[in-house]
């Protein structure tokens, strides 16, 4: 059995279940092979989308956790401009490399002892959505909220997270029951 042959075109996928019985959520984008998306807690969705890209912004939108903190308490968080310094002794006193004449003919300055690199945070509150660390444990939804009242923010598995093309092994190895039915 090919891949493609888990679903065809003229079939909808309605419904997974786990080895456990436990039903599985699955979106179906109507088109392309069917994708498997896991976390650190297991399988969170089936998608049938045409490609990677497309089916991981459909487990953005449907499968992934509302983040539980409020706009408030991420700005407080992650409310700052982060940017990396390089960091210089010059005559005994440790200062960020930023004049031209640091680096002359494009190398260090003789004066100069490289000391190494700083994360340099300035306080800045509508910076919080390119914050290193708020990109890390968060992200958007690609059509915002899910629910009525939602931010448009979920919060991502710490732990990683996979998409991957569902196969007939990969049903086989993880015993799942796939719902697929014939299009009226």
């Amino acid at each position: 059995m090919k891949t493609k042959d888990l679903i065809e075109d003229g079939q909808a996928l309605v419904g997974a279940k786990s080895r456990f019985d436990h039903a599985i959520p699955v979106y179906d984008d109507g088109f392309g092979p069917l994708w498997i998306h896991r976390d650190s807690l297991g399988i969170s969705g089936i998608v049938r989308a045409q490609t990677w890209e497309d089916a991981y912004g459909i487990c953005e939108d449907e499968f992934f956790p509302d983040a539980t903190e409020t706009i408030e308490e991420i700005e407080k968080e992650y409310g700052f401009d982060v940017r990396h310094a390089k960091i210089v002794n010059d005559n005994g006193v440790e200062r960020e490399a930023v004049y031209p004449t640091d680096y002359p003919n494009g190398t260090l300055a003789s004066h100069l002892t490289f000391v190494g690199w700083r994360t340099i945070e300035t306080p800045n509150p509508g910076a919080w959505s390119d914050n290193p660390g708020f990109q890390e444990a968060f992200g958007f939804r690609p059509n915002g909220p899910n629910k009525v009242g939602g931010s448009g923010i979920y919060a991502k598995d710490s732990n990683g997270d996979y998409l991957d093309q569902l196969t007939p092994e990969l049903v086989a190895e993880l015993e799942l029951t796939l719902e697929i039915e014939d299009e009226e």
